[in-house]
């Protein structure tokens, strides 16, 4: 079940769905919308949800998938909009309608076999799309909020900040990210100045920029990164991509900040 994150100025929530409007979307994209769908979005037509990590098999290894939000349908915004991004990020496939996703990948409606869309996953880098699931039902249960892992493997007499450096610079970008995640788990020893530093310059890696975002949002809001300088040198950073999911999370976190919002 899709909870929403009910945020005042949340920049993809649209007005209330009303009938005239679906039938109209529905006739220029040419398919009738999954009823489970619609049932989310009359109770909040699209914008940020709770449950983020979307557990995946992708190229044969276990993954997350981030799903900051939900695309609604309006006349000018939402699903209204796939045709164009996906068409932006190389897919030109009308029977696949986007309703999540940062550009690298989508998640989408698939009409490729029938009426009743089942739900693909869109991996724009390799040109790969594979269904995952049979239903938005079925996509919305598996979503989930993935606890960071704590930190294991130090070597014997190893102090943290060894280990959290040896990993956060290793070569292997799992390694690193799993760096990232070490080192938050132990941010009131080891602080945030030089974590975020490393991080900042995984902003235009397409494999690190994920895991150096979330990573920041999360010291922002365990209050563990107040410092004006390292917060705009962040914005910067989100503001120079050019990809959805960084203006996702500008706003996103600019609204985190201006409302000071805890850590749940």
């Amino acid at each position: 079940m899709i909870i929403w994150n009910d945020i005042p100025d949340d920049p993809n929530r649209l007005t209330a769905l009303t009938d005239d409007v679906l039938t109209e979307v529905e006739g220029r994209l040419g398919v009738k919308l999954p009823d489970d769908y619609l049932e989310a979005l009359r109770i909040q037509n699209g914008g940020y949800v709770e449950q983020r990590d979307l557990p995946i098999t992708w190229n044969g290894q276990d993954d997350i998938a981030l799903v900051d939000s939900i695309a609604g349908v309006g006349l000018n915004k939402g699903l209204i909009e796939s045709k164009a991004l996906l068409k932006e990020w190389g897919v030109e496939d009308e029977q696949l309608i986007a309703f999540a996703g940062d550009g690298h990948f989508f998640l989408a409606f698939d009409y490729r076999e029938g009426a009743t869309p089942k739900i693909a996953y869109i991996d724009t880098d390799t040109e790969e799309i594979d269904v995952l699931f049979d239903s938005f039902s079925q996509f919305s249960e598996a979503l989930m909020t993935v606890d960071f892992e704590p930190f294991t493997g130090l070597a014997e007499g190893e102090m943290l900040i060894d280990y959290a450096r040896r990993q956060l610079y290793s070569a292997d970008k799992l390694e690193k990210a799993q760096g990232a995640n070490t080192w938050l788990n132990g941010v009131d020893m080891l602080g945030a100045d030089e974590l975020v530093a490393e991080l900042l310059t995984w902003m235009k890696d397409e494999t690190l920029q994920v895991t150096a975002i979330n990573t920041i949002q999360h010291l922002i809001l365990m209050r563990n990164l107040q410092d004006d300088v390292s917060l705009e040198a962040f914005f910067e950073a989100l503001r120079q991509n050019d990809d959805s999911f960084s203006k996702q999370s500008y706003e996103e976190t600019k609204y985190i900040v201006e409302h000071d919002i805890p850590f749940e």
